[in-house]
């Protein structure tokens, strides 16, 4: 997706074409938001995979000669360790901020780190009782860190953060929102519906990254677009084979209504927010996120609607399919251009399943396939006269400017 300094750039060339703003304006605009220096976003990975791999590198290391390491010289070099690649973030991002790139890559192994204070701690003290605690406790830990230093790697580990806890948290026993009662059996459709609810969840990190848009907060929007964008999809794909384990379902007695009713409250905050600040978009998705919504909040209650779990594995591959073309529809219309390849990758990836899943004779496939054949070109066709038409318009305003 591009950034909010090239869209100005592009956008203002427009504004001043309609007379909106004057050249000027436009001159002083860019000048305050001047266009980062090219390859940003290729060091911006090098610093991820760098700051991964010097985590790895430290762990492994300590590793090597756990058993002769005193337990306060472990915690002493962990604090130390956390401690220098916070300063060191905040020298590089913050204050006075030279090496941005750098800096998040430190706050990122900074927050990898605190992970793993809390298990060395758990380790030493023998506090292994309740993991989805230690979980939490990470998120409580980093959860400031991306808002204060607006780094997306420490806000990337605190997203992931949150959903492994509130994932832990499902099947905890005497959690609060414990997917089961004490007398409830589910077997595989546990599982199932595991994957409704956390996929519930994705989707409201992604409408949450809707709502960022044009807040002081815009920085992580992209980020949380794409990985609850990516998320969401990963669980309609994976609903798509309950119809293997329905039968498996055993009667349902003491069902959980809170882990339900916690994703739909955090669905319907974050979309009342992506409603206020991304309307064009949200626009365009809406019907076909609430179609997604049946299959989800099916799957989890256990209806039984006739063959239900064809019921069900169809709704998934329909809805997939038909939200993955609206998010390239709305990717090409707003420059999100990794909608556009998430939207194409997955409706790749669930025809191809689909065909193995349903169709095992030579005709059927042979059909199958060659439906599909003009769908997929009859879609490359259309999107790729749409891309050239965007890219004509804008050449055109570039050049009437």
């Amino acid at each position: 997706m591009n950034t909010f300094e090239e869209r100005l750039r592009l956008e203002s060339n427009a504004w001043v074409a309609d007379g909106l703003i004057t050249a000027g304006t436009r001159s002083a605009l860019l000048a305050r938001h001047p266009a980062g220096e090219g390859g940003g976003r290729f060091l911006a990975v090098l610093a991820g995979v760098g700051g991964s791999l010097v985590l790895a590198g430290v762990c492994l290391l300590i590793g090597s000669h756990w058993e002769q390491i005193g337990d306060w010289v472990k915690l002493g070099g962990l604090v130390a360790l956390l401690t220098g690649a916070y300063v060191a973030g905040w020298r590089c991002q913050v204050a006075p901020g030279r090496y941005p790139r750098i800096g998040d890559a430190c706050f990122m192994v900074g927050a990898g780190l605190f992970m793993a204070g809390i298990a060395l701690v758990s380790q030493i003290y023998h506090l292994n009782s309740r993991p989805a605690s230690g979980v939490m406790l990470w998120w409580l830990g980093i959860v400031a860190v991306p808002w204060m230093t607006r780094s997306k790697g420490a806000q990337f580990l605190s997203m992931a953060a949150l959903l492994t806890w509130l994932g832990m948290e499902l099947h905890t026993a005497d959690s609060w929102i414990a997917l089961a009662g004490p007398n409830y059996d589910w077997w595989w459709h546990e599982f199932y519906s595991f994957i409704a609810v956390m996929t519930l969840l994705c989707l409201a990190v992604w409408l949450a990254g809707l709502a960022g848009r044009g807040t002081r907060h815009e920085v992580f929007a992209g980020l949380h677009e794409k990985w609850g964008a990516g998320l969401t999809c990963l669980g309609l794909y994976w609903l798509g084979f309950v119809r293997h384990e329905w039968a498996r379902q055993h009667i349902h007695l003491g069902f959980n209504w809170s882990p339900l009713a916690l994703a739909g409250v955090l669905v319907l905050v974050a979309g009342w927010g992506a409603w206020r600040q991304s309307r064009r978009e949200l626009r365009g998705l809406a019907p076909w996120l609430c179609l997604s919504l049946v299959p989800m909040v099916a799957v989890c209650l256990g209806w039984e609607i006739g063959d239900a779990g064809w019921l069900w594995s169809a709704l998934a591959w329909g809805a997939l399919f038909v939200l993955n073309l609206f998010m390239v529809h709305v990717g090409l219309a707003t420059g999100r251009t990794g909608w556009v390849n998430l939207g194409i990758g997955f409706i790749a990836l669930n025809i191809i399943t689909r065909y193995f899943d349903l169709f095992g004779t030579l005709l059927q496939g042979g059909i199958f396939f060659v439906v599909s054949g003009v769908i997929v070109l009859v879609l490359g066709i259309g999107l790729e006269r749409k891309r050239r038409a965007l890219l004509r318009t804008l050449r055109n305003r570039e050049e009437a400017v």
